[in-house]
């Protein structure tokens, strides 16, 4: 029974691969908890000790109330142990796959963005969230739980194929399933997958293996609600869009999203999801944004004394311009019905004592705001000058001194009321526009009319950030006329040094000329000389098959002077090269997939490997040639993992170096790297063992003398199980450092060499083939292989010779088609393709 000092363990909870949860009693505290205890078995890697002590050590920085509390972490002799929240109510889906109602999958789901908003705050990705690792408290709440342990040892972790142990693709991220890095929206796009799951019953994407799920959650279009819960396909949506930039990016942002969604269902919104889920409305409705249709709250009516508001003072300026109307109003409106004086109320005093009463607050009043009430007098003359003013700067009349220019009238009008703020805004409008003038003027190579401009313009506006601009690009200007003659000097001289565009070359000279003089007519011959000069060189590049150089030439030319006469044709004959080029791509393309399925994969410059590079090379883009290094990268897996199988892990290496350098996000190099691993983790343990007893080294010496008599009858890789290859395998794995063994299995490409050669001599290119085929699968590497595969060509060529002149051109075509899978850029196998074709013309 285990022990964990000061825990007492009443029943198990679950199990997973990593560890077992017991549900416990903290004796300290009198504290239900549940206890996670590792594996003693995975104490044998201390590193998995350390991982999981040091990631619940993680966990318990997470104080958040939807994140499982962590009460303690320790190790008790082998046991290593997490103490933490016990949560009663268990996962957030059932077993049976049943569907949540949508009132409980929505706070649910906002819980845990909650939580995961609060981690990615903190700088964690929690990497697995599922719905095994949302649980439930007693009261219904929901906790995320598992935070920062590995998946790779998880309960709902399975073995692939070839032995690899992956994670459940189903709540994967895209960029997560292509091996890159995440950061917190990838923990959102697994909680979008739980959502879908907790209202549909099942996970969005579903296949018979993980590379599949992994490949749709990359491809296939976000999955579409069924009818009755659509209204929430916008958070479905974006929680699953495929880019990262595209989803929520933070757990708030979700949180926030569903309590909206939430208040439109407690105001009877999104009526579909109340049909499924009756909702009691809340006694104190928070009012929605007018984003999710709220209404605007009505005004509140008169309900007498009781309720009666405090009076306000309005602005002074409101109440001033309404005394007029509002007063003539008041004396010619009848009292409204039902509110007639009453008989024998004196109404004469008391009028005469409101007004006393209203005299002496206006007093008071206009006392105490006279200087505002006197700018509300009427003022003819100053209203006068604005006007014209106004109007003057309408005309565009800003500057003169006959007395009706806009910058003198409102100068004039401030002159009578310095704080008027309309004069004041008139004077900055008339400096605002004299600087456009300014602009204008510059841009014309007016100078002089331009610092006129300015000049006026810094009087009024005081100087600014855009009248220092101004200025300095003018005094640039005054000083440019000394330039410009050594500036076409310099460029002379540097067309004639071949210099011609870049920093300081003769075209960007001529253009400096002409951006402040359009019209310079040596800038423009210059300009002409040098599109001649890139013409030049791009028909010199053309001749040399160097399309990239001529189109950059090209570029030049129509970015330096597009009207040039000769452009379009050479554009023209730029586009000829390229044609040319990409249909010489397209056979080098071809070739190299050819290559590919003939098994060539490397090892040649005529490889599948050396011809995608080659295509590559010359255009980055190529499709094909990207797809096709994938699969040479997967052929290289392939090969690592029959050396795995063979126990070779130096060559698996070499291979799964290869294969990640052409492509790193490859999903079957996890697999192969783990199982290298554990050949590895195999070999050494087996160079520990001890020495093979008599029963097993009597059985080496059979097995190795059994190889011998194969290889000496040419069976070297078949039959299978009874070839020389299979025989020396079997002995090495009993005991891998026999000697005999390792000397026949090593003596065998040599043997299929002098088979091939006699193979030959004999006329029979067919077991030369397969014999051929011996070597490259013994040794791969082989430096013979390219010059035997040339002498299998040329046996092959000569028999199809032969062949053709018997009349035998079935025999001829097929011999030809296995030289051309060999070698398909072979001179001599257009000629003899000719000559089998004209057979079938005869009679």
């Amino acid at each position: 029974m285990i022990e964990i000092p000061g825990y007492r363990l009443l029943r198990q909870l679950g199990r997973g691969g990593m560890a077992t949860v017991y549900l416990a009693v903290q004796e300290s505290v009198d504290r239900e908890v549940a206890l996670k205890i590792m594996s003693p078995a995975l104490l044998a890697d201390p590193n998995f000790g350390e991982r999981f002590l040091r990631e619940a050590k993680i966990a318990a920085r997470l104080h958040h109330r939807h994140v499982v509390g962590i009460h303690d972490v320790g190790r008790a002799g082998d046991y290593h142990y997490i103490a933490m929240e016990y949560l009663g109510g268990g996962p957030v889906l059932a077993k049976d796959g049943s569907t949540r109602e949508p009132a409980f999958a929505l706070r649910v789901i906002r819980e845990i963005a909650g939580a995961l908003g609060y981690a990615q705050e903190k700088g964690f990705v929690h990497r697995d969230v599922k719905p095994d690792n949302i649980l439930l408290r007693d009261d219904g709440s929901a906790a995320l739980t598992d935070f920062g342990i590995a998946r790779a040892l998880d309960s709902t972790l399975r073995m692939t194929k070839t032995g690899a142990v992956v994670g459940t693709p189903h709540y994967m991220s895209p960029e997560q399933a292509r091996g890159k890095p995440v950061d917190g929206r990838s923990d959102l796009y697994a909680l979008g997958v739980v959502l879908y799951e907790m209202l549909v019953g099942r996970v969005p994407y579903q296949a018979d293996d993980s590379l599949a799920i992994g490949i749709m959650h990359i491809t296939q279009p976000v999955p579409v609600l069924p009818d009755g819960i659509g209204a929430l396909q916008p958070l479905i949506g974006r929680l699953l869009a495929k880019q990262p930039e595209d989803r929520f990016q933070t757990g708030q942002e979700v949180a926030a999203a569903i309590v909206e969604i939430e208040r439109r269902l407690e105001s009877g919104g999104l009526p579909e999801l109340h049909a499924l889920q009756p909702m009691t409305a809340s006694r104190h409705q928070t009012p929605l944004p007018e984003s999710f249709g709220a209404a605007e709250p009505a005004p509140a009516a008169a309900s007498g004394a009781a309720e009666r508001a405090e009076p306000s003072l309005g602005r002074i300026d409101q109440i001033v311009a309404a005394l007029d109307g509002d007063a003539i109003r008041a004396e010619r409106s009848p009292a409204p019905s039902g509110r007639t004086p009453r008989p024998g109320t004196p109404r004469g005093g008391l009028l005469a004592i409101g007004a006393i009463a209203v005299l002496a607050i206006g007093a008071v009043f206009a006392w105490s705001n006279q200087d505002r009430l006197r700018a509300l007098l009427p003022r003819t003359e100053f209203n006068d000058t604005l006007s014209r003013a106004q109007r003057a700067l309408e005309a565009g009349n800003l500057t003169g001194k006959q007395g009706e220019s806009a910058r003198e009238l409102f100068l004039a009008a401030r002159a009578q009321d310095p704080d008027n703020d309309v004069a004041r805004r008139g004077l900055d409008a008339v400096g605002r526009q004299l600087l456009g003038r300014a602009e204008a003027a510059l841009k014309a190579g007016d100078l002089v009319g331009a610092r006129e401009a300015l000049n006026d313009a810094r009087e009024l506006l005081g100087g600014g950030a855009e009248v220092e601009r101004l200025d300095a690009s003018l005094k640039q200007g005054e000083s440019r006329g000394d330039e410009v003659g050594e500036w076409l000097a310099s460029a002379r001289s540097a067309l004639d040094a071949g210099r011609i565009t870049g920093s300081g070359g003769a075209a960007e000279l001529y253009q400096r000329v002409l951006a402040g003089d359009k019209d310079n007519a040596l800038a423009l011959a210059g300009l002409q000389k040098v599109a001649d000069a890139l013409a030049a060189q791009a028909r010199s590049a053309l001749a040399a098959k160097d399309v990239t150089t001529a189109a950059a030439r090209s570029d030049d030319i129509a970015r330096i002077l597009p009207a040039y006469a000769g452009l379009p044709d050479l554009l023209g004959q730029i586009a000829q090269a390229r044609e040319a080029e990409r249909v010489a791509l397209e056979e080098t393309v071809t070739r190299a997939e050819a290559q590919l399925r003939a098994g060539r994969v490397s090892g040649s410059e005529d490889a599948a490997l050396e011809l995608f590079r080659a295509v590559q090379k010359l255009d980055p883009a190529n499709a094909r040639a990207k797809a096709g290094l994938r699969k040479v990268a997967q052929a290289f897996v392939v090969q690592a993992n029959a050396a795995i199988d063979d126990s070779n892990a130096g060559v698996a290496d070499k291979w799964l170096t290869q294969a990640s350098e052409l492509a790193p996000d490859l999903p079957d190099l996890r697999a192969s790297r783990a199982n290298l691993r554990e050949l590895r983790e195999r070999l050494a343990i087996g160079a520990e063992r001890s020495a093979p007893t008599p029963a097993q080294i009597e059985q080496v010496r059979r097995l190795v003398a059994e190889a011998g008599t194969a290889a000496a009858a040419g069976n070297l890789i078949v039959p299978p199980g009874d070839s020389a290859y299979d025989k020396y395998r079997a002995a090495l794995a009993i005991d891998g450092n026999d000697r005999e063994a390792l000397a026949g299995i090593a003596r065998l490409p040599a043997r299929a060499k002098e088979l091939f050669a006699q193979a030959l001599t004999d006329g029979a290119p067919q077991r030369a083939h397969a014999l051929l085929d011996s070597v490259r699968q013994i040794a791969p590497d082989d430096a013979a292989v390219p010059s035997m595969t040339e002498k299998l060509v040329n046996a092959f060529l000569d028999q199809a010779d032969a062949r053709i002149g018997e009349g035998r051109r079935e025999d001829a075509v097929r011999a030809l088609s296995t030289a051309r899978g060999l070698a398909p850029g072979n001179p001599r196998l257009a000629p003899l393709e000719a000559r089998a074709q004209a057979l079938a013309a005869k009679p």
